[in-house]
């Protein structure tokens, strides 16, 4: 996408106005148009981008609020894992 600095055009008060409101604007050469200008939250390739997730107050929110770590996990790991037995050599063996 190319972009362009404010200063270098002339955008009417009417047409910053427009895209401010979520307006898309018709600019015409010749009576043709030629461009639209829109608001960049309502653009495909940003609009997404900026939705997307949850704010960081919410995330921070639901980790406060989750359930905490299990301290007995680690033991009932290494109790799976001795009645399982030794791990082959080579897993990918034929058996």
């Amino acid at each position: 996408m190319a972009t362009i600095k404010a200063e270098d055009i002339r955008i009417p008060r009417s047409a910053r106005e427009a895209v401010a409101d979520h307006e898309e604007v018709v600019v015409l050469n010749r009576e043709r148009p030629v461009y639209v200008i829109v608001h960049p939250d309502d653009h495909g390739q940003t609009a997404t981008a900026s939705r997307r997730g949850r704010p960081l107050r919410a995330a921070l929110s639901l980790l406060a609020h989750s359930a905490q770590p299990d301290p007995a996990f680690a033991e009932d790991m290494e109790a799976v894992l001795q009645s399982v037995g030794p791990m082959p050599g080579d897993p990918w063996a034929p058996s």
